[in-house]
């Protein structure tokens, strides 16, 4: 969702603020009398009911514009009949209501972005242009973690969803595995896994890691076992389109020899653990024991026991680890320089992240279960039971402040289903869901005879833009460029050394705004303002438009 409202700085004039009175305008002919001079000024103006009634047709009978485009064409014929006296260098702002439903943002990197944390960052520095509100899909690589289901974990969460599914709770605490045959009253679906799996592992993942869950199944027939790459997104997990398989990877699973070489050959650097691992056969990765095992110990342990072998061949060892119940790890690694290291299998990952209050986050998805919970029969929203979303945030959120932003992803259906997003504000009392059509305004000015939207940003700019464009320019001009870093201003006499012309200034404009807003559309205006010393300090202006992909003077 964008609401950018836009201002423009006009140097050089005076802007004279007025109110004319429509009646003596409306009966003047300015063009056909001589000598006669149109006002310059400024004016605020939202529209009206009586004003959208005046492009019924238009707007077939809604009162908002259904496209930014729709509102430029008519708004410009609106303030001409409005103002018409109004001539070069008059400006309104007008308010109006938009039709400005929120769409998803598409981005990828190769990058490695293994949690929010690491999402937020990378963002926040390739995307600082995004206002609040934005969705963005984002594709990026991943770290992930493998986890394999131990006997008492079956149990654990059998017992967790026992209310729920009594049957199918039953069969996976009694036989450790996961009944998949469809027609069976035991059968555990995906979503009913992944609830399984919120409430056993939904407090051990940092928000957005990515995990490989392995399980035993039933299913009837040869295979014993499955893998989900999930991801934990502060509210549970959801399940992945990702392939979680990596490189090719040989696989070694320790055996009760291995734990005794290890256990042999490392007594006298790690006493206790070591012969705890001898006599049990498991690594303790409780972190409070005295027999802990730490990631590194354990890698320096199987450096020990596995073969060696051709640089760049993957290794994914599995072993038995205690960690309070008897558990199985897998340790994916790297045969390189004569050693094995840590090698974490990356995965591409597709996910949707949304900026609330300059972070970004996972929205809430409403899922199937939801909407089972509302006594949907289909698990969407339409126009009559929208209401429900909010009712639902305050469960979800019950120690809200006024203010609190929710953002949300959810199903939604008129005449064909879609999904959508948005986002929601507490008042203090109520969730309100943002509706499609938002109040916004824009900027229009009069130039060359007609009224035009004008979409000028009025940008000042910081001391992290001076460093950048200090470091940007160093090698180019190392004069100017050094005295603008040391000294904040840019240096406008044309005899000194370190003086910076028209042409460099621009050159400063492209790479600026290259990194500030390296989406901006084509025709997009800027005024940028800046320091200068003519020997004294002040401020200089400069606009430029985005014209074939540069920023040109204006």
């Amino acid at each position: 969702m964008k609401k950018i409202i836009y201002c423009l700085v006009i140097l050089g004039i005076t802007l004279t603020g007025c109110n004319p009175n429509e009646d003596i305008y409306n009966d003047l002919d300015s063009v056909e009398k001589p000598g006669f001079d149109f006002i310059q000024a400024e004016e605020t103006y939202t529209f009206t009911s009586e004003d959208y009634a005046l492009y019924e047709t238009e707007l077939n009978g809604e009162e908002y514009f259904e496209s930014q485009d729709q509102a430029d064409q008519i708004i410009p014929d609106f303030l001409a009949d409005k103002y018409p006296v109004w001539g070069e260098g008059s400006l309104v702002t007008v308010g109006y209501n938009l039709f400005d439903e929120t769409e998803l943002e598409i981005m990828s990197t190769t990058e490695t972005l293994s949690n929010l944390s690491e999402i937020d960052s990378y963002l926040g520095s390739n995307y600082e242009t995004a206002d609040n509100g934005t969705f963005v899909e984002l594709t990026y690589n991943a770290d992930i973690l493998s986890y394999a289901l131990s006997g008492d974990d079956y149990e654990t969460i059998g017992n967790a969803l026992s209310s729920s599914y009594p049957e199918a709770a039953e069969s996976a605490a009694r036989f450790g595995n996961f009944d998949r045959r469809p027609s069976n009253s035991a059968y555990w679906s995906d979503d009913m896994l992944l609830e399984g799996f919120n409430e056993l592992l939904g407090s051990e993942y940092s928000i957005g890691q990515v995990v490989a869950v392995t399980f035993a199944i039933y299913d009837g027939g040869t295979n014993f076992s499955e893998s989900f790459t999930i991801q934990y997104n502060g509210y549970g997990f959801s399940k992945l389109d990702a392939d979680a398989s990596g490189t090719t990877a040989t696989e070694y699973a320790l055996t009760g020899t291995d734990y005794e070489t290890i256990a042999t050959d490392l007594s006298a650097t790690y006493p206790g653990p070591a012969e705890n691992l001898g006599r049990f056969g498991s690594f303790d990765v409780r972190s409070t024991s005295d027999n802990y095992w730490s990631d590194a110990m354990i890698l320096e342990a199987l450096n020990i026991i596995l073969p060696t072998a051709t640089e760049g061949d993957v290794y994914a060892v599995t072993y038995d680890i205690y960690n309070g119940s008897s558990g199985i790890e897998t340790m994916t690694l790297l045969f390189s320089s004569g050693a094995y290291i840590a090698n974490a299998t990356i995965v591409e990952v597709t996910a949707v992240v949304a900026k609330n209050d300059g972070d970004w986050e996972f929205p809430y998805v409403f899922t199937d279960k939801n909407f089972d919970t509302f006594g949907f029969r289909f698990p969407n929203f339409g126009s009559s039971d929208i209401y429900i979303l909010d009712i639902f945030l305050e469960e979800l959120f019950p120690y809200a402040q006024e203010g609190d932003v929710a953002m949300v992803q959810y199903d939604y259906f008129s005449g064909g289903t879609s999904t959508k997003y948005g986002h929601s504000i507490f008042d203090g009392e109520n969730w309100n869901l943002t509706p499609d059509v938002i109040e916004t305004r824009f900027q229009y000015g009069f130039e060359d005879g007609e009224w035009l939207p004008d979409n000028t940003i009025n940008y000042t700019l910081t001391s992290s833009d001076i460093a950048l464009i200090s470091n940007a320019f160093i090698d180019i001009y190392p004069g100017p460029a050094d005295n603008v870093g040391f000294f904040g201003s840019f240096d406008r006499r044309s005899g000194s050394d370190n003086y910076w012309d028209d042409d460099m200034l621009l050159e400063v404009a492209n790479v600026l705004l290259d990194a500030k807003n390296p989406s901006a559309q084509e025709g997009q205006k800027y005024v940028l303002n800046f320091v200068v010393y003519t020997g004294s300090t002040g401020i200089e202006s400069k606009s430029v438009i985005k014209t074939d992909g540069v920023w040109v003077a204006n």
